[in-house]
């Protein structure tokens, strides 16, 4: 016995640990107190509060369709719970055919009258679809949801019952709910759009669902719910109780208490007779629905539309269109209309019937959304202010009337021409015809006739034109462009005239058509270029006629021993020519257009090329010969001061160093300073006499300087105010373009101190 009590401890205290591990498990370590022993793979949910389903209420299905159920699972804060475990039970007819196959029980247990399923565990919602193309029966799924969807082949009740194991509340985790199956389909009668005052016929038709056979003896109960005053036929009720005849169909008529616009609601509810062998049976709803009866009316829109001005003894039109603007069709109608005083009725379209001073058009059906229209036309006899007005009654009563107000008076014209003074043969001459109605009163048909000589062609190879612009009205100007081709030479003319019923006018321009002419020239000065260094180049090209060149290009052919540098005015380099696209040139203009080359190597008589071209087919050469040698010398320019910073009253040396660094003695070497304003020069001193002249000191030339030799120039100045001061000096010789000398700057810093000359740093 001693030796079984320590065992006996050692397994009641294991027996301990596996109670208390049972009582923490599952998804969310959930206790199952007080129960120490949990049904397997499922635990009570301390979150888990109330279960939710839907549909919740009874619904009536047509048998061999499928009815989906889904059920939620929720907390205290209304949030759905994941992964919580759903068993779905059935009594009665059908079966369960589908079940959510997510989660670890779900489809593992599903039977016949019995399924498990989990609530969904994902974050997002998601869709589920029967297999099939008809998206409308697919439905939503979110989180903490899950789902089944039960069938029955034949009539009867399914009770189903929903429970929720994790929900520790009894009187929350089951939710009922049932099932009606009926073999039995059913349309609702559409909406419809009846005319005010008329009968509009209800039907619902009713059928077996298996079949399509139709059902008799089913009842429909029509209700009106709102909108205007109405009652069913020939009950005279708001309410009314339909049985389906042998076609199935429940039929009801629906009318107005008294006419007027309007939509009436009307629900509908279908109600399966008792069963004859229950004697206390009642009758069963199938399915409630609704629809709409809108009641119409035609309604009717008159326009009447005409010139507000209008000439003398001209035509005066108005048109006449009445709309129905309704949703059902207007009867008959008529329309009038009175022939204004000073106005000669002429004609209308449909012919009008004249009664005395009135017009008048029997006019038939209109349906909804269409028009008829009048046209009606006058002559005006007076001058003066006339309204025109237009009426239109209906069979129904519907009435609309318009007016017009025109003015008549006297109109005139005027018609002329203009277009450039010269050009050139073979361009085009831009004229434009400008027609004028001075007058107060509208021209109608205006036309124009040009006509050209010779020397000018349109572009259907034709010397005359007929052009018919229309009417213009009171004040009102129009510009009627014409383009001609230059043929030959001379002054050439057009004439044009306009004509609007008898008003006429003509006027006439001329055109002085040139030989075109360019002249181009090339500005290489001076002939003789050097290696290695820039060349200026301007090429000069002149209009020297007094008709436009249009389309002028420039092209410039550099020879094999010049670069190309640079070009102003879009002048560019392509396949070894520089070339200028001008566009027009006017008569009498110049234009010059500048290059910069750099000689690449030595050469006698080169030759620089030059082509303008133009329309129509002008073409004019010019050329340069230019000699390019290498450069006779080479210099090192030196340019400083000796002390930096300088005070206010100080003096400074500047020191200027010219050393030939080329192979041949250089010749003509000339050495200019300028002084800026802050500083006064003292004295000056070089290889040739120097000249001083308010900032600037210039040196004479000095020739023969040999390779290797320096010369030197010292310039001494006093400082007159402070600022930082910039000194130049250029060096001009031989064989350096004189346009562009070398250049060197210093700085130099004058101070104030007022406390004598600082020494340098």
């Amino acid at each position: 016995m001693k030796r079984l009590f320590p065992r006996l401890c050692l397994m009641l205290l294991a027996v301990g640990v596996c109670c208390l591990s049972g009582c923490v498990h599952g998804n969310d370590g959930i206790s199952y107190f007080p129960y120490f022993w949990p049904t397997p793979g499922e635990t009570f949910d301390k979150y888990a509060v109330r279960l939710e389903v839907r549909p919740l209420v009874d619904s009536t299905n047509p048998v061999r369709t499928q009815h989906v159920i889904i059920a939620t699972v929720y907390d205290k804060e209304n949030t759905p719970r994941r992964g919580r475990r759903i068993e779905w039970m059935i009594e009665g007819v059908g079966s369960i055919v589908e079940v959510d196959r997510q989660g670890p029980h779900s489809d593992k247990e599903r039977e016949r009258q019995r399924a498990v399923s989990t609530t969904s565990t994902a974050v997002h919602s998601h869709r589920v679809t029967r297999g099939n193309d008809n998206q409308n029966d697919d439905f939503m799924i979110g989180p903490g949801q899950t789902w089944c969807i039960v069938s029955s082949p034949t009539e009867g009740d399914t009770h189903v019952t929903v429970y929720a194991p994790g929900i520790t509340d009894w009187t929350k985790s089951k939710v009922y709910t049932t099932i009606r199956w009926v073999d039995a389909g059913w349309v609702f009668p559409p909406q419809a759009q009846v005319r005010t005052g008329a009968e509009h016929v209800l039907t619902t038709k009713i059928f077996r669902h298996t079949d399509h056979l139709p059902l008799a003896n089913y009842r429909v109960r029509y209700k009106i719910d709102g909108g205007p005053a109405a009652i069913f036929v020939p009950s005279r009720t708001q309410e009314y109780v339909a049985v389906s005849d042998l076609s199935g169909n429940a039929q009801v008529g629906i009318a107005q208490a008294s006419p007027g616009l309007g939509i009436n609601r009307v629900s509908v509810e279908i109600i399966r007779p008792p069963d004859p062998s229950a004697p206390s049976g009642s009758g069963v709803t199938l399915a409630r629905g609704e629809t709409t009866v809108e009641w119409l009316a035609p309604a009717l829109s008159l326009t009447h539309a005409g010139p507000s001005l209008s000439i003398l003894n001209g035509e005066v039109n108005y048109d006449t269109t009445v709309t129905n603007i309704g949703k059902v069709e207007s009867r008959s109608m008529t329309v009038s209309s009175a022939v204004p005083n000073g106005y000669q009725y002429l004609r209308s379209n449909p012919p009008a019937f004249v009664d005395g001073n009135n017009l008048v058009w029997a006019l038939p059906l209109l349906p909804a959304g269409q028009s008829h229209k009048v046209q009606a036309t006058f002559r005006a006899t007076k001058q003066g202010t006339f309204r025109s007005c237009a009426a239109v009654l209906s069979e129904e009563g519907l009435k609309d009337e318009k007016c017009v107000d025109t003015n008549v008076s006297t109109a005139s014209l005027k018609v002329g021409i203009t277009g450039p003074q010269a050009v050139a043969v073979g361009g085009i001459v831009n004229f434009l015809i400008t027609a004028n109605n001075p007058g107060g009163g509208p021209l109608d048909n205006v036309v124009l006739s040009a006509t050209f000589s010779d020397g000018l062609e349109h572009a259907q190879r034709v010397h005359s034109l007929n052009m018919t612009i229309g009417g213009l009205g009171a004040g009102e100007k129009r510009d009627i462009p014409l383009e001609l081709v230059a043929r030959q030479a001379g002054v050439q003319s057009v004439k044009v005239m306009a004509t609007s019923g008898t008003l006429s006018d003509q006027a006439q321009a001329t055109v002085n058509v040139q030989k075109p002419q360019v002249s181009l020239s090339i500005d290489g000065r001076p002939a003789t270029k050097y290696v290695g260094r820039p060349a200026e180049w301007t090429l000069v090209l002149t209009n020297p006629g007094d008709a436009v060149l249009s389309n002028v290009v420039v092209r410039d052919r550099l020879p094999p021993e010049l670069d190309f540098v640079n070009a102003d005015q879009g002048g560019e380099l392509r396949n070894g020519e520089v070339t200028w696209n001008v566009g027009q040139l006017q008569p009498r203009e110049q234009r010059k257009l500048k290059m910069t080359t750099v000689g690449k190597q030595a050469a006698r008589a080169a030759v620089l090329s030059a082509t303008v071209t133009a329309d129509p087919g002008i073409r004019e050469d010019a050329k340069a010969t230019i000699d390019i040698v290498n450069t006779p010398s080479a210099f090192k320019f030196e340019f400083y001061d000796e002390s930096d910073p300088v005070a206010v009253g100080g003096k400074v040396r500047y020191i200027i160093k010219v050393t030939n660094t080329g192979l041949t003695p250089a010749q003509g070497i000339e050495i200019k300073a300028v002084a800026p304003p802050e500083l006064r020069v003292l004295s000056a001193k070089g290889e040739a006499p120097e000249t001083i002249i308010g900032q600037m000191i210039t040196f004479g030339k000095v020739d023969n300087v040999v390779k290797d030799r320096t010369l030197q120039y010292v310039i001494e100045a006093e400082g007159l105010r402070a600022g930082k001061v910039l000194f130049r000096a250029e060096l001009r010789a031989q064989g350096i373009d004189p346009r562009d000398p070398v250049v060197e700057e210093e700085n130099t810093t004058i101070v104030d101190t007022g406390m004598g000359v600082p020494k340098p740093p």
